[in-house]
């Protein structure tokens, strides 16, 4: 067992994350109830960012598509000591192919995606909604892209602070029509905080009661106002000691694996805004560096152990100019700018560690610009027709020097976009019609210009108010998300040349040279430049439920499906020579100038020959070059087999989501309590005509049923509470293991809020929070599983021990 060097005392000190005790209480209702009280510091006021519409300021309750919100106040209470480790306990959040742990699940895999293989290095951690990979969703900060970082292409929150977050949106239905591409499975909108008076202390520590690991978070922020403008920022630093348990017997082989890894992380936020009459300008900037490594340890084979090194720095910028030119008439400018640059090695052996044996720098960029506006169209009984619409020029690239991968140095990608939006209202609360207390129709629509491939993108979506408890709503959209550089651009082409039993050969055709039912195969393999964008089907039904005889209860239900067309896999090789849809992919008795333009491919790196008889006997032979290739080999190809990437599977999810919160007096305080739950019906992968491939309930695949489950009471300046996360059984379904089921896994945390100012009469007091939180307060383990890297199944019971946190958090100024 292995413990790490941070001092309890210092731990005892920092703790946990902090829950305002007041929010935990009955806000005073009426006029002045959104003020804030005297001396304490105030977040920006009036909030424009809407996810799941291009309009600003529209009324949630306009919006047909099923919203979960998070808050700052949800990931404290849950324990988690980062935003990477909260998204782990969302419902519809599934771990999937991009984690905190990714050195370890490299070595697991999934059947998601291809993110896991190239996330062992990095670790970083990105949102992967209903139990799809993370390319299906898109994550977003304050309504705007991110850039993506190193070889996994996506954006990732591992190096967003907690402290940061105002909440997070999740709107898991086809989004595509506003957002554009990878909005199929949902967006995630991570909405920050601005603080406009005054300023914030917040320090949080945190120690592992099993292995000592330990984690310290530090975070300022602060901020001015004057009658026409603001400055706000923010700055953090947080240090996490490795998690890291006994070793494990896998495959006979005695394992230590880094399950949370060291992690190092500092950033620096901040924006400014000004008004000038009908116009606002604003910029936010923000800066991080991150240090992490990771290592697998062979205990009776030191000479074998694996060390990940990853260093990871970006900038971004959003520029805003807004002008308000009538009360329904506004403009907006956008302008975006952010650059990720992470740098990973991977030594073997014992230390100290001589060079490298891997090592790689990828540089990832965005830019985007675009205009957009809206106004009221015209105004109807029931309200008014609200128009928005705009274009949008976005460009991306990637450049790698990891030429494993890579036969050239990166790519790029341009994209430019026209969208609109329209929200009808057909039925208002004035016009008395029986049992329609408000009816609005929404339709959207977007139109990208890829460069490789276009895409169209319609939404509608319409909500019935039936009356002031119940209301129905339902959606319908096509999306689309687009292949990543590694599958277009990426992994350089490697030609081999086989002899392998072919299907569908004609006996004519046979080679006398091999044995029957053989052919001379040449496969071809790596990234595929012809891949086209893949696009889905999303239909939503809901409803919502806030009925008058019980007071503050709200009731949400709904049902999802997403079928993705076009769905990039990778072939097997036996697959490509005996399942008939493939064979659109194949060519059959080539011609000699299509062997050799095939051969001759600037982009591949490697050429082999194995087991054709009448080529070194039947042994391998790996080439240099194409020229090295004897004529004979070349001359005597019967099919070319295509196993690079392909647009050939259909993926199909549907499922269930629940949302309860309930609010009532109780013991002279306040009590809330919270359910929140995915049930997975269906999810899996058809290749072509085949059978449709399960991809739930097994190991490294969505448990079908999960639910967190929250109960909060204040009173006085003291809250108590608890969260539950459970996680349904599955199978263990292995191969070369017997199946075996896998029981659900539980786990609560226990949290006590303390407001200073209000127990405490000393001044310093003033505006001062402590809370203790003890995750996993009962230290739940995973079920085992024999043979196993973990031991257990990280994906659906990521490595949570029992973690006991003090959070202290101290307002200054304000009012």
């Amino acid at each position: 067992m292995r413990c790490s060097s941070y001092p309890l005392l210092a731990v005892a000190l920092v703790c946990m994350p902090a829950v305002p005790v007041a929010a935990q209480e009955a806000r005073p209702e009426g006029p002045d109830a959104g003020e804030a009280p005297e001396g304490e510091m105030r977040d920006a006021g009036e909030d424009i960012v809407v996810t799941g519409s291009l309009i600003r300021r529209l009324p949630r309750e306009y919006i047909a598509s099923p919203i979960q919100t998070y808050g700052l106040e949800d990931v404290e209470k849950a324990g988690s000591g980062s935003l990477s480790e909260y998204m782990l306990t969302i419902p519809q959040n599934f771990t999937g192919d991009l984690s905190d742990f990714g050195t370890s699940a490299s070595s697991i895999g999934s059947t998601l995606g291809a993110g896991t293989t190239f996330n062992q290095y990095d670790g970083f951690a990105a949102f992967a909604l209903r139990g799809l990979a993370s390319d299906a969703t898109l994550t977003l900060i304050n309504g705007r892209r991110m850039a993506s970082i190193g070889m996994i292409e996506a954006p990732t929150v591992s190096v967003i602070p907690s402290a940061l977050i105002e909440r997070i949106d999740i709107i898991a239905d086809g989004a595509s029509a506003t957002y554009g591409a990878d909005a199929v499975a949902g967006v995630v909108n991570i909405v920050t905080r601005k603080i406009i008076d005054g300023a914030e202390l917040r320090v949080r520590g945190s120690t592992a009661t099993q292995t000592g690991s330990n984690n310290v978070e530090l975070s300022a922020l602060v901020g001015h106002s004057w009658g026409s403008g603001s400055v706000y920022g923010a700055a953090m630093y947080q240090k996490r000691s490795a998690y890291i348990e006994d070793p494990i017997l896998v495959s006979n082989t005695l394992l230590q694996i880094t399950q949370l890894p060291n992690e190092e992380v500092s950033g620096l936020y901040g924006g400014i805004e000004q008004e000038f009459g009908d116009l606002k300008l604003s910029v936010d900037a923000a800066h991080f560096h991150r240090r992490r490594d990771a290592g697998i340890n062979y205990i009776d084979e030191p000479e074998d152990n694996r060390f990940y090194d990853n260093e990871a720095a970006g900038y971004s910028v959003y520029g805003n100019v807004h002008w308000q030119a009538s009360e329904a008439t506004s403009f907006d400018l956008n302008l975006d700018w952010g650059s990720n640059r992470t740098i990973s090695a991977l030594f073997r052996g014992e230390r100290p560690f001589g060079a490298p044996s891997t090592a790689y720098t990828h540089r990832n960029t965005l830019f985007a610009a675009e205009l957009t506006g809206q106004t009221e169209l015209a105004r109807l009984p029931a309200g008014p027709v609200l128009l928005a619409g705009g274009a949008q020029y976005r460009r991306e690239t990637f450049r790698t020097t990891a030429k494993i991968f890579f036969n050239r140095d990166g790519g790029e990608r341009e994209v430019k976009s026209l969208f609109g939006e329209v929200n009808l209202p057909i039925v208002g609360a004035d016009m008395g019609v029986p049992l329609v207390r408000s009816l609005t129709l929404s339709a959207a629509a977007r139109y990208e210009d890829l460069g490789f491939d276009d895409a169209l993108a319609p939404k509608v979506g319409l909500r019935w108010q039936v009356d002031r408890s119940i209301a129905l709503r339902g959606t319908y959209a096509r999306s689309f998300l687009v292949p990543r550089f590694r599958d277009t651009i990426g992994i350089a082409e490697q030609v081999s040349f086989w002899n392998y039993p072919y299907a569908f050969l004609d006996p004519a055709d046979q080679n006398p040279a091999l044995p029957a039912g053989n052919a001379l195969v040449m496969f071809r393999a790596g990234a595929n430049p012809d891949l086209k964008t893949q696009n889905a089907d999303t239909f939503t039904l809901g409803v919502d439920l806030t009925p008058a005889f019980v007071p503050n209860l709200s009731i949400k239900a709904g049902y999802y499906r997403i079928k993705i067309s076009g769905r990039v896999v990778t072939p097997s090789q036996n697959d490509s020579v005996s399942v008939p849809d493939l064979q659109g992919f194949n060519t059959a008795n080539p011609s000699q100038a299509l062997v050799n333009s095939i051969v001759n491919n600037p982009t591949t790196f490697r050429w082999f020959v194995t087991g054709v008889p009448f080529v070194n006997g039947g042994g391998t032979v790996v080439y240099n070059s194409a020229s090295q290739i004897p004529a004979v080999l070349l001359s005597q190809v019967q099919l070319v087999a295509d196993i690079r990437p392909q647009n050939f599977a259909v993926e199909s999810t549907d499922g269930i989501d629940f949302d309860l919160a309930y609010r009532t007096r109780l013991f002279g305080g306040e009590a809330r309590f919270k359910l929140t739950g995915q049930y997975i019906l269906g999810l899996s992968l058809t290749a072509g005509s085949g059978a449709a491939a399960s991809r739930l309930d097994g190991y490294a695949q969505p448990a079908d049923l999960r639910f967190n489950g929250s109960v909060v009471w204040g009173r006085d300046g003291y809250s108590v509470g608890s969260v539950v996360n459970y996680v349904d059984g599955f199978t263990d379904n292995r191969p070369g293991e017997p199946p075996r089921e896998v029981g659900s896994f539980t786990t609560a945390s226990v949290f006590f809020g303390f407001d200073l100012g209000r127990l405490v009469a000393a001044p310093v007091a003033k505006d001062s929070e402590v809370q203790l939180v003890v995750a996993n307060v009962f230290n739940q383990r995973p079920n085992f599983l024999p043979d196993a890297v973990l031991g257990y199944d990280p994906y659906n019971n990521p490595p949570n021990p029992r973690t006991v946190s003090l959070v202290f958090r101290k307002r200054f100024g304000g009012g």
